[in-house]
């Protein structure tokens, strides 16, 4: 049978119903611990100034902080009808555009899971995962199905394999192999933690994580396929994301891949899974129809999937340490592999007059931005160019801007990150990389 057929062909939609219910309320729990933890405020409405996405530079947050509010709620409120099945088609839309937006405000804030989620609920808008199980079948009767295309489960497992994949090829670097870094530094920092914290006193405990994490990246995409490993391989996705949940400050992420696993658990194992509980449910079974792919929808995914692949792989053609450069480095799905930090400071030149400034970054940024900016290329680059906008705004037309950077990656020295020859304001945004010292 060709991949067409296959994916053509029907499959039990309770796979998906769960997964769509697991994701839409934890993904509202996380907008409503966003809100909780103040990181609205600290995140949108603090700064004075906003790191921003390549090409999204125009995406700026609203200047109301009832509307900057409203759109997190908004967010939440979208999530919580996916996970309800209600209005579901427009909650997927609102859903996706709602919380990629809050994603591309702030650069400082990025991490591997937002991206995550704005990836899936991208899918999602194309997915029927509200056809039973959901709010949405139960008033509207000719909507109800039992069956599914099997395309709208496969194209979810394949994005979340991808994810796995480019996390454990990314481990495949002498920091992570030959130095067990950056967990040498991180479990000795947990030596207090219950029963098993005394272990991490020993270097080899660092070895010992680093391989596990490296074998179980590259590896658990395959075992959750396989239908007879996926129960094990289930229970292994459990217990590794507990477990870096409680050794390491992640956020959501772990729970978010946790629910990802649930999309390869078929119907029947759901049910013999169930019955073990004592809950009688039988789920819908496929149907013997088919539901063609068009070539336009085949065409689509398989671009979009096309430049999923790409998007990480342009790190390695770069002969450079990405930890270092960090060119390219986000959106690749560089899980957890350094402990990099830096210190910056500024200073600002007007040529025509002579007069020079010291800038130190503290005195715009928030921590966070502060942190992040002090060994990131181009952010760096950025606040050189708040810095020339501030002070053109203060009557000096022709000014320099020149960085001192010092930056420590892995547990390595402190040493010099960036050319201090170098005017920021004479270069781009990408050319920014090559004025790194190696």
């Amino acid at each position: 049978m060709s991949l067409k057929k296959q994916l053509s062909a029907t499959t039990s939609i309770f796979p998906l119903a769960i997964y769509r219910i697991a994701f839409g309320f934890l993904l509202c729990f996380s907008l409503v611990r966003f809100m909780a933890n103040g990181w609205v405020e600290a995140c949108y409405l603090s700064p004075e100034f906003h790191f921003t996405y390549q090409y999204f530079g125009w995406i700026h947050p609203p200047e109301s902080a009832t509307l900057m509010y409203s759109i997190v709620v908004l967010s939440a409120l979208a999530a919580l009808c996916i996970g309800l099945g209600f209005l579901y088609r427009i909650a997927t839309i609102v859903f996706f555009v709602s919380f990629t937006y809050l994603e591309l405000i702030e650069q400082s804030w990025y991490l591997n899971h937002y991206y995550f989620v704005s990836i899936i609920a991208f899918l999602l808008c194309f997915i029927p995962a509200h056809k039973d199980y959901s709010i949405d079948a139960i008033w509207m009767k000719k909507l109800r199905s039992k069956s599914v295309a099997s395309w709208t489960v496969f194209i979810l497992k394949i994005q979340i394999s991808i994810v796995y994949l480019f996390a454990g090829i990314a481990k495949l670097k002498p920091d992570w192999l030959l130095e067990a870094m950056p967990l040498k530094i991180w479990l000795k920092a947990k030596t207090e933690f219950p029963i098993v914290g005394p272990l991490f006193q020993y270097e080899s405990t660092a070895y010992v994580f680093s391989y596990f994490g490296l074998l179980y990246d590259l590896s658990i995409p395959f075992l959750l396929w396989n239908k007879k490993t996926r129960p094990y391989a289930f229970i292994a996705v459990v217990a590794f994301h507990a477990s870096t949940y409680a050794l390491f400050s992640i956020g959501m992420f772990p729970w978010i891949m946790i629910a990802g696993s649930l999309i390869f658990i078929s119907s029947e194992e759901w049910q013999a899974l169930l019955k073990r509980f004592g809950i009688s449910l039988t789920p819908s079974e496929a149907s013997a129809e088919t539901q063609p792919l068009s070539k336009f929808s085949l065409g689509f995914f398989g671009l979009f999937f096309a430049i999923q692949i790409a998007i990480p792989l342009q790190q390695y053609f770069y002969a450079e340490n990405v930890l270092w450069t960090e060119r390219n480095y986000r959106f690749s799905w560089n899980v957890m592999l350094m402990e990099k930090t830096g210190y910056a400071v500024f200073t600002v030149i007007d040529s025509s007059s002579g007069k020079k400034w010291v800038e130190y970054p503290k005195n715009h940024l928030t921590d966070i931005q502060e942190k992040q900016m002090s060994f990131q290329p181009d952010m760096i680059w950025q606040y050189a160019r708040f810095l020339e906008k501030k002070y053109k705004n203060n009557g000096h037309d022709t000014i320099e801007v020149y960085a001192t950077v010092y930056v420590t990656l892995n547990g390595r020295p402190s040493r010099i990150y960036l050319s201090e020859e170098i005017n920021l304001l004479s270069i781009s945004r990408n050319e920014v990389y090559d004025y790194i010292i190696d």
